[in-house]
């Protein structure tokens, strides 16, 4: 059976993380605003409004949800893991939320405890404005803990892990669609809403009526994202109502939600038989990328995986066309920390994933990068995503 979500006991088990991490500092709990925090420890996702949200984990194993009326009925029906949940009306309300999340805190035991939070206070979407904790509970010692939640995420779990690789396979799906229905003369939009709908459609009944699309955004996808022509020099230009032409460079982008995991499958492609400039670049960004794969590596430093890339790019002489490292962290979000970057301070662990995508981006011709999906093994690297890279296989042909 695929898996298509995040256990319970995958939950459990990061919670138990969780408690010991605040056992360890004396302290009694710790509030969670953050909604992929809050999605990572109990599987709760929602959509960020005005409307403040909060789950609170306590070292007497509670977890205790403070969310707006209309979330109510769904955490107590779908999150078992939520031991209790407090609510409020609306916002702002003639009581603002957050000092029923005093009230309900308060109750509790916890107003006057040292605890910890993912920051100071409730997020600012969509206007939201209101207290700090450090107003509403004034009595309380309380530690700003803002990255705990993402030291743990650095490195995958097994069963992220998984989803990971299910995310290549469908991105690697719609990669191909994209391919096969690039035509001269077709409009951008047109094309990736075929390929999406498609992709998607064999995903759903590939991975039945379990699977769930956390996050919201499309299951499975691969685009241009305007990077077609002249706009693949603009490393993130926005998709346009742009019609492929012979001769195009272009730049592709395709993953998959899955479990509301993420992964990251990139291509440069062209639209008839490239040009010797087009393939000049196409070689050098495809021998910047092979550096840095072969340089990945349980005990690696991330530094010197973006210095195998700049390498190449500075003895090939194209340096000036390079704007951007050599490639991120991937999980629940398409950018994560750690960062494959000559500032970083990391050493490659076993269960990191990263993207490996290199670039050049030549002003008024062409961009060329191509990005793959590398989990760090005990004893090496594993390639998650494995659509061909070399250039005569990324020909589209009339």
């Amino acid at each position: 059976m695929v898996l298509v979500k995040i256990s319970e006991k995958m939950h459990e088990k990061r919670i138990e993380r969780v408690i010991t991490q605040l056992q360890q500092r004396n302290l009694k709990g710790m509030i969670f605003f953050n909604t992929r925090s809050i999605f990572y420890l109990v599987g709760y996702h929602h959509i960020p409004t005005e409307r403040p949200i909060a789950l609170t984990v306590t070292t007497d194993g509670e977890i205790l949800a403070f969310v707006p009326k209309l979330e109510e009925d769904f955490v107590k029906t779908s999150i078992p893991l939520v031991t209790e949940v407090s609510s409020y009306f609306e916002y702002p309300d003639e009581i603002h939320p957050m000092k029923h999340f005093a009230k309900s805190l308060e109750i509790k035991g916890l107003a006057t405890k040292a605890i910890a939070a993912d920051a100071p206070g409730a997020p600012g979407y969509w206007g939201y404005q209101g207290p700090q904790l450090k107003d509403i509970l004034p009595k309380a010692k309380i530690t700003v803990l803002n990255e705990l939640i993402m030291d743990m995420r650095v490195i995958k779990d097994e069963e992220e892990i998984a989803l990971i690789k299910e995310s290549c396979k469908w991105g690697n799906l719609a990669h191909e669609l994209l391919q096969e229905y690039t035509f001269a003369g077709a409009n951008e939009i047109e094309v990736v809403n075929e390929v999406c709908a498609e992709a998607t459609r064999v995903m759903l009944k590939a991975l039945g009526r379990d699977f769930k699309p956390f996050g919201g955004n499309l299951n499975a996808y691969a685009g241009y994202r305007g990077q077609i022509g002249v706009g693949s020099a603009t490393p993130h230009a926005t998709t346009g109502n742009n019609f492929f032409k012979k001769g195009d460079t272009l730049v592709t982008g395709a993953s998959a939600n899955v479990g509301g995991y993420k992964s990251e499958l990139e291509r440069t492609m062209f639209l008839g038989e490239p040009t010797p400039k087009q393939e000049k670049y196409f070689k050098i960004m495809y021998k910047a990328q092979s550096a840095a794969l072969e340089a990945f590596g349980p005990g690696v430093k991330n530094a010197d995986v973006d210095r195998a890339a700049r390498r190449v790019f500075k003895d090939e002489g194209v340096w000036g066309y390079v704007l951007h490292h050599t490639g991120h962290a991937i999980g629940l979000e398409g950018h994560e920390r750690p960062f494959l970057d000559i500032g970083s301070k990391v050493t490659m662990q076993p269960g990191m994933v990263f993207t490996a995508e290199p670039g050049i981006y030549i002003p008024n011709f062409a961009g060329f990068r191509h990005s793959d999906t590398i989990l760090i093994t005990e004893d090496g690297t594993e390639q998650l995503t494995f659509y061909p890279r070399e250039l005569e296989e990324l020909i589209i042909y009339d």
